[in-house]
C-alpha cells in the first residue's frame, strides 16, 4: 500500500480514537451515594456530536478558565511553543548524548558508572525532577548562590536551564541503556572480530562497523523513546510550572460547570501534532548520522 494512502487512512482513525478517548469522563458516571460506576454512552456520543457541530460555529474552540471564556486559538500558540521548545531540544540532545554515552558505556570498564546508570534507571521521572530541584535549593542554602531557577514564577521570567536538563536526562537515560545493550551484543559479532584481526583501530571499528548496525535498532525503538519523552510531560510541566500544552489542558479540563470535552480533544490533537513533528526531526537526525558514518 502506498505511504500516502496509508497516511490518508490513518488520519481519520486517529481522529476517531481521540474523539472516543476524550468522551470517557462523560461516559463513566459515579453514583454520589453508593459510589457505583455506570455508563452513559448516549451522553458520550452526544458530546461528540456537539463537538462536530461546534467546529463550524467555532464554539468547539472556546473554553472556560475558571469563569472566564478564552479562545483556544489565542492561547494554544504560546503553550505550543513552550512544549515544543523543551521537547525538541531535550529530545535531540538527549538522543545524541544517549547514543554517544551508550557507546562509551558499552566499551568502558568503569563499573561504578554503570551502577549509577542502573540506579537512575529505577527512579521515577518525577523523583529525578524533585531531586534536581532539591539539589539546587540545597546548594543555594549552603552557598547563597542560586545556580538555576527551580520553577517558572511567571511567563516573563521562565525557568529554562533546569527544565532543559530534566528533559535531556530522562530520555537520555533510556537511550544510553538501549544503545549500550545493542552495542555490547554487536561487538561480539564475527565481522567485528574479523575487523580486529585485520588490525583496524578500536575507534574506527566502533564508529564505522558497529555503530551503523546499532542505529537501526535506535530508529526502531524511537517510539519508545518518544513515549518516555511525552509520557510524563504533564508532571514535568506541573513541577516546573511551565505553561505548556498539558498544563493548559489539565488545569482547565474540568471548569466550574463540568467537563470541557472540546478543550481535551483539541489538546490531545495538539500533542499528537507535536509528537509527529518531533518524531520526524529525530528520524532526520538519525538518518543524517547514518549518512555521515557510511561516508
Amino acid at each position: 500500500m502506498p505511504k500516502g494512502l496509508q497516511i490518508t487512512l490513518l488520519l481519520p482513525g486517529i481522529l476517531l480514537f481521540v474523539l472516543l478517548f476524550g468522551m470517557f469522563p462523560v461516559v463513566l458516571q459515579a453514583d454520589h451515594f453508593e459510589g457505583a460506576l455506570s455508563f452513559n454512552w448516549s451522553g458520550g456520543f452526544s458530546t461528540i456530536g456537539e463537538y462536530m457541530k461546534g467546529i463550524w460555529s467555532g464554539q468547539s474552540f472556546h473554553y472556560l478558565s475558571g469563569k472566564t471564556e478564552h479562545s483556544f486559538w489565542d492561547q494554544i500558540g504560546s503553550s505550543f511553543s513552550v512544549t515544543f521548545f523543551y521537547i525538541t531540544v531535550g529530545g535531540i540532545i538527549g538522543a545524541t548524548l544517549g547514543v554517544l554515552l551508550g557507546v562509551y558505556f558499552a566499551v568502558s570498564r568503569i563499573k561504578w558508572l554503570k551502577r549509577v546508570l542502573e540506579l537512575t534507571a529505577v527512579l521515577p521521572d518525577f523523583v529525578i525532577v524533585i531531586l534536581l530541584q532539591f539539589l539546587i535549593v540545597f546548594i543555594a542554602s549552603e552557598t547563597g548562590f542560586v545556580i538555576f531557577d527551580v520553577a517558572s514564577f511567571s511567563t516573563d521570567d521562565p525557568a529554562i536551564a533546569l527544565p532543559l536538563i530534566s528533559t535531556i536526562i530522562i530520555p537520555a537515560n533510556y537511550m544510553i541503556r538501549n544503545v549500550a545493550l545493542h552495542m555490547s551484543h554487536t561487538l561480539t559479532e564475527d565481522y567485528i572480530n574479523f575487523a580486529k584481526a585485520r588490525g583496524l583501530g578500536k575507534r574506527y571499528i566502533i564508529f564505522y562497523h558497529a555503530l551503523p548496525n546499532v542505529l537501526p535498532f535506535v530508529k526502531a525503538d524511537l517510539h519508545k523513546f518518544m513515549g518516555i519523552l511525552f509520557g510524563n510531560l504533564f508532571i514535568f510541566e506541573y513541577l516546573f510550572n511551565l505553561g505548556g500544552v498539558t498544563m493548559l489542558v489539565f488545569s482547565n479540563a474540568f471548569a466550574f460547570d463540568g467537563y470541557q470535552y472540546s478543550l481535551v480533544v483539541n489538546g490531545i490533537l495538539t500533542l499528537l501534532l507535536l509528537y509527529a513533528i518531533v518524531y520526524s526531526m529525530l528520524r532526520l537526525v538519525i538518518y543524517g548520522a547514518e549518512k555521515v558514518i557510511v561516508r
